[in-house]
């Protein structure tokens, strides 16, 4: 590795696997916040007359995803050309323009990985900063190519074709949208330099099929809802992915109504889950284990969340707990909601009052 990757190295890793620990890492007084369990957020003011929905593991939905990207063959110490030119649908197979939607082109190196254990550590979202030696990145405006050597350290050159060589580790490329590191993936693909590959193109044009994944939503107990309650999630322990939950990693909470479909065809079509739904709320959220759901905000109108109940509540309901920065897009939570006529608030302890 270069003087100038090496030097880098620990910022490259932050900036796209994150520079936060696991749980088990921080702090004791940090854990214990996270741990509580009912925390109202700083600042926020309790329903009216809200119960508290509490989610639970037996409740969450299972999900297993397992990526196979391309991998190509190329010569050694050569400045590959890359085209997504022919590219016509993202991992999720979603149509995509390949001069619209793609912003920036980027290069991964995992120096002591294979491709295999890099794209394992991907979909189990557990791939640390230290498995990364080199991130570089080149923002294409319209083209649809570019060569090795367009792609810097936040523009500083860095000549990585010259480091190309057999038994280098994973060299993995990245097509996003957005320029947000880590964020916005449309598909990937391996480059796999060969001492007898004389190739020097690549095409990026496999999005859809890189994924193989399985969605369980009808086996988890579904959750009785109604009105507009607080939702905790304190003690929820496991993932939808069956990995440790990270209380600090969720970021949004997101309500879904789909007025025609149940669950076992909305597992059928869990890529879509946004596009398919006929009403869809979400909330930002900052810290702690509660939301306030009359803070959700609807995607179409941008009002507020009038609650479970009401001629509109039949059809499928689900709530989600998502995570921005983690390498794996799926919920690291979801569940079943049924409206019910029982108000929560009558079998549950309100929230407490903001002090």
């Amino acid at each position: 590795m270069s003087p100038l990757l090496g030097a880098a190295r620990a910022t490259l890793c932050c900036a796209v696997l994150g520079c936060y620990a696991p749980i088990s890492d921080q702090t004791e007084a940090t854990a214990a916040t996270t741990e509580t369990s009912w925390t109202q957020p700083v600042g926020t003011e309790t329903s009216a007359g809200a119960g508290v929905l509490t989610l639970t593991d037996a409740s969450n939905y299972r999900f297993v995803g397992l990526l196979d990207g391309p991998s190509y063959p190329v010569q050694e110490g050569a400045d590959i050309s890359v085209s997504w030119a022919a590219l016509a649908d993202d991992i999720q197979c979603h149509a995509v323009d390949p001069v619209g939607d793609i912003d920036n082109i980027a290069l991964m190196v995992f120096p002591y990985l294979s491709e295999a254990e890099v794209e394992e550590g991907l979909s189990e979202d557990s791939l640390t900063q230290v498995d990364l030696g080199v991130y570089l990145s080149h923002e294409p405006g319209d083209a649809t190519q570019a060569v090795l050597s367009d792609l810097t350290f936040f523009g500083t050159p860095a000549d990585i074709q010259t480091e190309l060589f057999a038994g280098s580790g994973a060299w993995m490329l990245l097509l996003t949208t957005g320029i947000e590191v880590g964020i916005g993936a449309l598909t990937f693909a391996f480059i796999e330099p060969d001492p007898d590959s004389s190739q020097t193109t690549v095409s990026l044009d496999q999005g859809c099929g890189v994924l193989d994944y399985t969605a369980d939503l009808s086996s988890a107990e579904p959750v009785a809802v109604s009105g507009v309650p607080w939702l905790d999630w304190s003690g929820v322990t496991t993932s939808g992915q069956g990995l440790d939950f990270q209380r600090l990693d969720v970021t949004e909470v997101m309500v879904a109504r789909y007025a025609d479909l149940s669950p076992a065809e909305l597992e059928t079509q869990f890529l879509d889950l946004e596009q398919l739904a006929d009403d869809f709320w979400t909330l930002e959220h900052a810290s702690g284990t509660a939301a306030d759901l009359s803070q959700l905000v609807n995607r179409d109108d941008g009002s507020a969340f009038s609650g479970f109940d009401g001629s509109e509540a039949d059809g499928t309901w689900l709530v989600a707990l998502r995570c921005a920065h983690c390498a794996n897009p799926a919920p690291l939570y979801l569940a079943v909601l049924e409206p019910s006529t029982q108000d929560p608030s009558t079998t549950q302890d309100p929230p407490p009052t903001q002090e």
